[in-house]
């Protein structure tokens, strides 16, 4: 998943990937590192906490040159600000002569499933959810994927950055619309009004008609 959210990084401008860039290694990629490490502490028999803050106990048992690795993954979840970087020393780390963890290596053909899995599960969530700021994430997370093909991962203090360049890429009518929405859940947070359940469907129809198109989604 760390790599679809990755691909997608290039289509924002330099603040807003900064943000996302930090919100996935601090969330996706240090769930990932505890997951792994706890695997590579029972591989070489050493003493191992999950507590974030002890993933490097680990370091001192791992071979010579995994160390300067594992410490790389380390440094990236604590304080990085790069994905590529992350992905390139854990990636190392992973590599079968150093551990005997079968990592599964990504093709197209996966990537291709799991965003259409993500896609079908951010569907189901559009219908059914009613808070606005959850909404509009979803919202931008749909519209994300068709234009990109790729996952989003961002924190709440980004959506307006990700809106107005996922606006830069629809039709001029789409754009207004999806500016003023986001407008509405903005006043929303600031407890300045609320959205109603009119906005909350305007946006629902929207999304669906930029992720079909003229196409009507498949009723189960």
């Amino acid at each position: 998943m760390i790599i679809l959210c990755e691909k997608g990084l290039k289509c924002f401008e330099d603040s807003v990937r900064q943000l996302i860039e930090k919100h996935i290694l601090k969330t996706l990629a240090a769930d990932l590192t505890r997951n792994t490490f706890s695997m590579l502490a029972e591989e070489y028999d050493c003493p191992f906490s999950g507590d974030n803050m002890k993933l490097d106990t680990i370091i001192p048992h791992l071979p010579k040159e995994a160390k300067t690795l594992a410490t790389s993954v380390m440094e990236s979840i604590r304080g990085g600000s790069s994905v590529e970087e992350f992905l390139e020393s854990y990636t190392s780390l992973t590599d079968p002569k150093y551990t005997q963890l079968l990592i599964k290596k990504q093709d197209k053909k996966k990537e291709r499933q799991m965003v259409f899995s993500q896609k079908q599960a951010l569907l189901e969530q559009l219908k059914s959810e009613t808070k606005s700021g959850d909404l509009l994430n979803i919202s931008c997370n749909l519209i994300f994927i068709k234009q990109n093909s790729a996952l989003l991962h961002a924190p709440g203090r980004a959506i307006s950055g990700v809106v107005k360049v996922l606006a830069s890429n629809l039709p001029d009518n789409q754009a207004t619309a999806f500016n003023d929405l986001l407008g509405l859940v903005v006043s929303e947070l600031k407890g300045e009004s609320e959205v109603g359940d009119e906005d909350k469907e305007r946006l629902r129809v929207l999304v669906t008609d930029v992720v079909f198109g003229n196409q009507q989604p498949e009723v189960e």
